[in-house]
């Protein structure tokens, strides 16, 4: 096997691996909305209720929490 041919092969590969992970992220991104939409509506999750304010231009108020309080 020439080098010209094992660099083509080695090529493919990482393509192969590139498209198969990028597959695998779009599945994970599709669960993850899927998780996010369905939580949107629930009083439960911190954040997460629809028609709350999420441009506030102040800060939540966890993050006025120093350490030591």
């Amino acid at each position: 096997m020439s080098e010209h041919e094992r660099i083509h092969e080695e090529a493919e590969r990482e393509a192969d691996d590139l498209e198969r992970r990028n597959e695998q992220l779009g599945e994970h991104v599709d669960k993850v909305r899927q998780d996010w939409e369905s939580k949107k509506g629930d009083e439960h999750v911190p954040g997460a209720l629809a028609g709350e304010e999420e441009d506030s231009a102040e800060p939540p108020p966890e993050a006025d929490i120093t350490p030591g309080d």
